[in-house]
């Protein structure tokens, strides 16, 4: 067997210093990173290192030795393996702050994109919750700017109509003018033939005072108008196949009786009635007994309030029907701004504490045997015509 040289070796590949016997230099390679050696020798050390090294084989009987050896030879292994996965310190900082840089690069573009998908998400969740709103309100504004501009251009029509209404003759003439005029010939007929109409030939009317209505099933225009001899009355138009057209049991405030004539009857008579009604105790507590009330006759024009004669004062049971619906009516008026039920501004024409009213009224004796007025049934708080607007029943409107 060869005598085999034992020394140290340098490895020009991974840096490494190991010891190693090779009978031939050529033939070594690093036992770390594995490369071929070319003739890199190392001196051995000094004999007195491989007495010493002898002497230690021998003290403990080779076996520690062998096994420091092989620690050692580990150890070396290890530290090699080490050197060669090691990186330059510069370029591994590097890569650590490239990746660093590149999680919080991610990280941002999750929370932008999570951002702008919430604000996405309640934005969408917004218009759909506000955006009807929005478009509803600007429709409902371009729908108010369109009814006043209707309104505007409707007002000359009207007032021809009315100006025409008044200068005809006859009842059939001034019927074309009138809603629903057909129906309404026979009783026109009736209450024109019991007037002495000399009115003068009018020129000019004029609104002063004008506002749209809410007729259930009609376009209707309220106005105050003015003539040119300075009277001003009401005069309602709705829109007839279109045309305006008055509403004419209100404009002349009919009934089916006159008024001042309607005490000349026999006893028992009865007939409907458009009057004014003024509740007398209205101050005091209703419930404790009767309700006084008084009637009047209203006029067409605004030249005086009444028409004709007062009625005399009416006792209604403050616990009767009529009186609950009396009480009711007091209430109502009082909270309704000074607009009727269709939206009519009224104050400038009816006296404080005075109701507009349709009613029932008869005829009879009282214990003198003269003839008395008595009421018989509340019947509207309004003076329209009831085939216009439908509600007719005071106890329905006050519900």
């Amino acid at each position: 067997m060869d005598y085999l040289v034992k020394g140290y070796y340098h490895c020009d590949n991974c840096d490494s210093i190991f010891e190693s016997s090779s009978s031939a230099v050529s033939q070594l390679s690093c036992p770390y990173c594995g490369h071929i050696m070319a003739g890199s020798y190392t001196a051995p050390p000094e004999t007195d290192f491989e007495a010493d090294s002898a002497l230690s084989d021998i003290d403990d009987g080779g076996v520690s030795n062998d096994i420091a050896h092989d620690q050692n030879h580990d150890f070396n292994r290890s530290s090699g393996a080490e050197q060669v996965v090691r990186e330059d310190p510069a370029v591994a900082q590097k890569k650590r702050e490239a990746h660093h840089m590149k999680l919080i690069s991610i990280s941002w573009i999750v929370f932008v994109v999570l951002v702008v998908t919430v604000v996405i998400y309640f934005n969408s969740s917004s218009d759909r919750f506000t955006g009807n709103t929005t478009s509803s309100q600007l429709d409902s504004g371009k729908q108010i700017d369109a009814e006043r501009q209707e309104l505007k251009l409707s007002l000359p029509k009207c007032m021809t109509v009315v100006k025409r209404f008044l200068n005809a003759e006859t009842a059939s003439a001034k019927a074309q003018f009138v809603y629903d005029g057909v129906r309404l010939s026979r009783e026109m007929e009736d209450y024109y033939a019991g007037q002495a109409d000399l009115r003068p030939s009018l020129l000019q009317v004029r609104p002063i005072v004008y506002h749209a209505l809410h007729i259930a099933g009609s376009q209707a225009i309220g106005t105050v108008c003015q003539t040119d001899t300075g009277e001003r009355f009401e005069a309602i138009f709705i829109l007839d196949d279109g045309e305006w057209k008055i509403e004419w049991k209100s404009f002349v405030r009919y009934s089916e009786r006159d008024w001042a004539l309607f005490k000349t009857g026999a006893d028992g008579d009865e007939a409907d009635f458009r009057l004014y009604m003024r509740v007398m105790d209205v101050r005091e507590d209703l419930a404790a007994g009767d309700v006084l009330v008084q009637f009047y006759k209203p006029d067409i024009f605004r030249g005086h309030m009444f028409d004709g004669y007062a009625s005399e004062v009416i006792r209604v049971p403050a616990y009767s029907g009529q009186g609950k619906l009396l009480r009711a009516l007091i209430e109502r008026s009082a909270a309704a701004e000074d607009e009727d039920l269709v939206g009519m501004q009224i104050s400038e024409f009816d006296p404080k504490q005075l109701y507009r009213v349709r009613v029932r009224m008869q005829l009879g004796l009282n214990a003198k045997q003269q003839p008395e007025v008595n009421l018989v049934r509340l019947i509207a708080n309004h003076w329209y015509d009831p085939a216009i607007v439908k509600k007719n029943s005071l106890a329905e409107e006050l519900k």
